[in-house]
């Protein structure tokens, strides 16, 4: 839903931190959370938590998308 219907100007592979924000509900109570700039802190918006990926496995992704273009 982040890539259609985009509220935020994030782009794959930016590197943010969620942050749970006072009288909001929690991070991932509704598949949702607040993410920040993980360097500044600067507030960004909300997000799908299925957007979000670990800096490991989001390394893993890229290793797999070259070797399938790679193939092709």
């Amino acid at each position: 839903m982040d890539q259609w219907d985009a509220k935020t100007s994030l782009k794959s592979g930016d590197v943010v931190r969620v942050k749970n924000l006072h009288g909001c509900p929690p991070a991932n109570t509704m598949g949702h959370c607040y993410v920040v700039d993980a360097k500044t802190g600067a507030f960004i918006g909300l997000v799908c938590c299925n957007s979000l990926h670990t800096r490991e496995a989001y390394s893993e992704y890229l290793r797999s998308e070259s070797v399938i273009l790679r193939a092709k």
